[in-house]
Formats: structure tokens, sequence, C-alpha cells
């Protein structure tokens, strides 16, 4: 079941971050994250009513902290995927979403089968080949700090969200889109900026709410019933997700390494399926 749950969290977080993508070349990036976390909280408090989710303390405030984090890492992604290239911020950002967690559970004890240690490996190195793209000149180095910068922070709020007690169910997840969003209606009145997104595109901020509060549900309760490592690095092929998407919606050409790639994530979740 855990893996179940990691290859939908990379399914919908990997929707979630294409209507990011759309959104930062309109809007604010910080407007985008901002709106995208209400909606977020607005999706998953109900879920506690129907998931087993008890109101844990430790839980909660490990939840909140992810909240600012992952707030702060999507908002320089979203403007690294606009102004950079998703091509490099992507893959970069989701390495460390699944590094740093798989790390976390490896000290904190963790053992992996051949197979899954297989299965990582595979898995981590098919998320450069996703969006790997050679003609981006310029762009390599601002894409590369700012996936970095994002990254890092968004690995970070995957521990403290994920690695959380089974019995808090969904709650850990409900905390972080609720402090994702005060974190970010601050930064946004800090700056003069509106705190939600014009009308025009506010659609983006929705869907992409409503996609990446499903996508984090899944991933947290995946980590809590599951190995937070293995499961984080599940998750974390939604670059692959978003290739598939461009090549539909927005007339991206997919090469034939990013082929590879999406084939390469496959084969890793399956080899971690099968350990």
């Amino acid at each position: 079941m855990p893996v179940v749950l990691g290859i939908l969290a990379s399914l919908f977080i990997g929707m979630s971050d294409t209507f990011g993508r759309a959104s930062a070349r309109r809007a604010d990036a910080v407007s985008h994250v901002s709106t995208q976390m209400l909606v977020g909280v607005i999706v998953a408090l109900p879920l506690t009513l129907i998931i087993d989710s008890s109101f844990v303390g430790r839980d909660i405030a490990s939840g909140l902290l992810s909240g600012i984090l992952v707030a702060g890492g999507l908002s320089v992604v979203y403007r690294g995927m606009a102004d950079a290239s998703s091509a490099v911020v992507a893959p970069v950002a989701a390495v460390f979403a699944a590094v740093l967690p798989l790390v976390w559970d490896l000290v904190q004890g963790a053992t992996l089968g051949a197979l899954a240690i297989a299965g990582c490996a595979v898995a981590i190195v098919s998320l450069a080949l996703t969006t790997f793209n050679p003609d981006l000149g310029e762009k390599v180095r601002a894409g590369l700090t700012l996936g970095i910068v994002g990254g890092f922070m968004f690995g970070l709020s995957i521990i403290f969200v994920v690695d959380t007690s089974e019995v808090s169910g969904v709650w850990p997840a409900v905390a972080q889109r609720a402090s994702g969003f005060v974190a970010m209606a601050l930064l946004a009145a800090q700056r003069s900026l509106p705190t939600f997104l014009p009308p025009s595109v506010r659609r983006f901020g929705v869907l992409g709410g409503v996609t990446g509060a499903l996508g984090m549900v899944f991933w947290t309760i995946g980590g809590q019933q599951g190995d937070l490592g293995t499961v984080s690095v599940i998750s974390s092929t939604y670059p692959a997700v978003v290739v598939l998407l461009a090549t539909q919606f927005d007339h991206d050409e997919m090469r034939w390494w990013q082929g590879l790639g999406v084939a390469g994530a496959i084969a890793g979740t399956a080899l971690i399926a099968l350990s």
C-alpha cells in the first residue's frame, strides 16, 4: 500500500507542478503558492473525517514547520520554472526531495534490501534524465541555484511532515497547508503583492491546490505506513509526470533521453515495490 500511495503522490504532485508552472508565467509565484495553500487546507481538512486521524500535538507542530519550508520552497521552484527552466529546476528540486528523506531514514536506522537500493538509484538518476535539456544556455546556472535552494527547503519539509506518527493521519498535511498559507500571505503583504491570484489565472491556483493537497496527503500517509525514504523516492518521480503533461498540453517535445528517464522512473518504482 505505501508504494501505491507513493505513486499517487507522484501523479498528483506532478499535476500540481504543471499548474504552478502555468501560473508562474502569468502571475507572481507568491500569490500562486498562497492561493494553492489555502485551497489545500479546504481540501485536506475534510479528509481527517474520512481517514482515521488523531490530533497529535508533536505531529501538528512538525506539520506547521513543514508548511513554512514547503511554501518557501515552492515559491522559489515555481519562480525558477518560469524565469529559468523547469528542465533544470524541477529535477534538481526533486532529487533533494528524494535524497534528503532517504538519508534521514537511513540515519534513523532504516535498512534497505538490494532491490530497494537499486530501485532508489535508478529512480534518482532517472529524475535527471527526465527533464535534461542541452539547449538551455545561460538558464542553467540560474536554474541550478533556484533548484538547489527550493529543493533543499522542499526536502526538509518532506521530512517534517512525513516522519510523523501513523495515528496522526492527515493532520500533519493539514497543518502544513495552513502554515504555508499564513507564511505566504504575510510575505505577500510585506511585498505589497496580492494574496490571491487574479481571476484570469485563479483556476491554476485552485487546481494546483487540490492536486497538491491530495499529493501531499498520499505522500504523508504512505511515509507513515511504510519507509519514509523509499516512499519519498517514489513520490519524487513527479517530474516525469510534468514532462508527460507538458508534451500533451504545452506542445513540448519529448526527447529520447527524457523517454528513457520516464521509463527509468517506472522501473525504479517497480524495483522498490518488489523489494
